[in-house]
């Protein structure tokens, strides 16, 4: 392997459709880890039935197996005091939540505890995978920078870091939201009679401390949208809107829903017509592509175009409703194609892994077989052989801004999008 230039040795739609995806995500380990145990030879699932590759290739021994060292570097690198990832200095509270979605996604899972039959009292959750107790302390981390009460940080704030702000705030959320589905919380009503009893969080059930942590985090996005033009900006007050934060806050606050919390509808009714106003319909070239803001139609590019796809897909648009949301994601999509290939592994401009992290999760959602087909193996096997290393993390050198960390979950994250193993690479 040559370290210096970064070669592995390979070389509003209705509630009920946020909550069926519950069901699938629900689904037994031996069916969540189906794709990642093709690797190497077919070991058996959990039930002890064999595992083969998939017939259509999209989830191919190497990418198994490269999600697999990830995974394992991802667990090794968590910090054992705090449970986070990454560095106060950088982007801790990003870097924790990408790497438990990637945990998460890799079937290291939650789920409730077994009750005490004398006391009834329930423990903790149920560890699944290997990783899952790496898996439950950070989640710790997160819900208790939810549910403190700060001075320095409005109510929810999921902060800890200089660099991360609002964004790092909806991928927490987004975390949260993704383990709370299959905890079995008490209905929130409860949890907040007892916190009004005056009962520490830190003292309720664990999936109820879960639960609460994420309450608190889906009502600081709420109050921070800007009320005119229904965006979020870096910091968490109302006012100011750019695109990339605003598809965060709405993957959470989707993700939210999935888990049965309660959204403001008026909230995600604004955030759907900001996502649809960022688009470029006037400039020939830079037609069907998504703009960082709506009053700069002209600043496009690749990364926002899919992430915004990708967003107005998980809100339940897809285009079969609507001739007017067909007509959008068509437009969109064709902007992607006619840039995939000066933008989707340019070196030259920043958030490399974010830009495919979303692409691929337009491709997908999307349902269109033939971009999948064309576009998905490109991006697999750029991941794979160009960038991750001998010891299963993914070079910073292609996104020298970011940590490894970031990097390492970002690039994994992207390799399990086709796995659909948790609600966000699930079309619904």
């Amino acid at each position: 392997m040559d370290s210096q230039d970064g070669r592995g040795a390979r070389g509003e739609p209705a509630l009920t459709r946020f909550r069926d995806s519950l069901a699938r995500a629900a689904r037994p380990a031996a069916a969540i880890l189906v794709a990642l145990c093709v690797a190497g030879d077919a070991r058996a699932r959990d039930d002890g039935s064999p595992i083969a590759a998939t017939p259509d290739s999209l989830v191919t021994r190497e990418q198994a197996k490269g999600v697999q060292e990830a995974l394992r570097w991802i667990a090794a690198h968590q910090d054992e005091g705090s449970g986070a990832w990454g560095t106060v200095q950088d982007t801790r509270i990003a870097d924790t939540a990408l790497s438990l979605l990637a945990l998460m996604a890799g079937g290291n899972t939650l789920g409730p505890g077994v009750p005490d039959k004398r006391s009834d009292l329930v423990s903790g959750p149920t560890l699944r995978g290997p990783y899952a107790l790496n898996v439950k302390k950070g989640l710790d981390f997160l819900a208790r920078r939810a549910w403190s009460d700060r001075e320095t940080a409005p109510a929810g704030y999921i902060d800890g870091d200089e660099i991360s702000k609002m964004h790092g705030h909806g991928f927490a959320t987004l975390a949260l939201a993704t383990a709370c589905g299959n905890l079995g919380a008490r209905r929130i009503e409860d949890i907040r009679a007892q916190i009004a009893k005056g009962f520490s969080p830190a003292n309720l059930p664990y999936a109820d401390q879960i639960r609460w942590g994420l309450e608190r985090a889906v009502r600081l996005i709420e109050g921070t949208q800007d009320p005119e033009q229904g965006g979020w900006s870096y910091a968490p007050v109302p006012e100011g809107h750019e695109g990339s934060m605003t598809v965060t806050q709405i993957t959470a606050l989707r993700a939210a829903m999935s888990s049965g919390v309660a959204v403001n509808g008026t909230c995600m009714k604004r955030a759907y017509k900001y996502v649809r106003d960022s688009q470029n319909l006037k400039h020939q070239d830079y037609f069907g592509g998504f703009a960082y803001q709506i009053h700069n139609k002209e600043r496009v590019s690749y990364a926002l175009t899919a992430a915004a796809l990708t967003t107005f897909f998980g809100l339940g648009k897809y285009g079969d409703q609507s001739a007017g949301d067909q007509e959008l994601i068509e437009n969109g999509l064709r902007f992607m194609d006619r840039r995939f290939e000066d933008e989707a592994f340019s070196k030259k401009e920043q958030w490399y892994y974010y830009r495919l992290f979303y692409a691929v999760q337009a491709l997908y959602l999307s349902g269109d077989e033939t971009r999948r087909q064309k576009y998905w193996p490109r991006i697999r096997d750029e991941l794979l052989e160009m960038n991750q290393l001998a010891d299963g993390s993914f070079t910073t050198r292609v996104d020298e801004t970011r940590s490894a960390e970031y990097c390492t979950a970002m690039a994994c994250l992207t390799l399990e999008v086709p796995m659909e193993t948790i609600p966000i690479f699930q079309r619904r």
